[in-house]
């Protein structure tokens, strides 16, 4: 049966209204039905386009990496670049560490929806070995994107410590996202320490 044209619009109207249910309310609150209601579509538009509940969690996640990959690129493309620039200088005065921490503030804050959703699927993912699996499949596409950043400062280890850079920027997103007040300084802090703690270049 040939698809209509507002069948793509549909799926991804879909994955929108589950992701902001995710996030307001946990992973309990997707439901076929709770989806369809808050997308506005008729009954059984959550199976035609993606069948099991199974597949609609696979399918948000997809939707989040895809969501959030380009913006996370760039940061970590641009730091690894400035990085490059500062080895050999006695400062860390090729590096705005205040502009690569306002970057981070602006990921945090514009894709808070996000960000919630995928911490929601993080802790379901502790007691569900499928859903663990899909995660870390996910997670690995930003631990592999701050590997240039750790190679470029001179890193023995870069999937190591890429891995270790991605969980420390996700405990400084956990505090911004749950804690009062949401301080940018606490952000431009633990970027500091953070980079510092790898790259002896920016020791200084």
């Amino acid at each position: 049966m040939a698809r209509r044209s507002d069948q793509p619009d549909r799926r991804d109207q879909l994955l929108d209204e589950a992701l902001q249910l995710v996030s307001e309310g946990g992973l309990a609150a997707v439901t076929h039905r709770a989806v369809e209601r808050a997308a506005g579509v008729p009954h059984g538009s959550v199976t035609y386009h993606f069948g099991s509940r199974d597949d609609l969690i696979d399918a948000l996640v997809e939707r989040m990496v895809a969501s959030c990959e380009q913006e996370v690129a760039v940061i970590a493309r641009d730091v690894s670049m400035a990085l490059a620039g500062a080895a050999g200088r006695a400062s860390d005065s090729g590096l705005d560490l205040d502009a690569v921490a306002d970057a981070l503030v602006r990921w945090m804050d514009d894709g808070r929806h996000l960000h919630l959703a995928r911490f929601e699927l993080e802790l379901a993912a502790a007691r569900d070995a499928r859903l663990r699996e899909r995660m870390t499949a996910a997670a690995e596409v930003f631990w592999r994107m701050c590997e240039p950043i750790v190679l470029a400062m001179g890193s023995a280890d870069p999937v190591l410590d890429g891995r270790a850079m991605g969980a420390a920027v996700d405990g400084l997103l956990l505090d911004h996202l749950s804690h009062d007040p949401a301080d940018p300084a606490v952000i431009r802090v633990g970027a500091r320490q953070l980079l510092r703690s790898w790259a002896p270049v920016l020791a200084s």
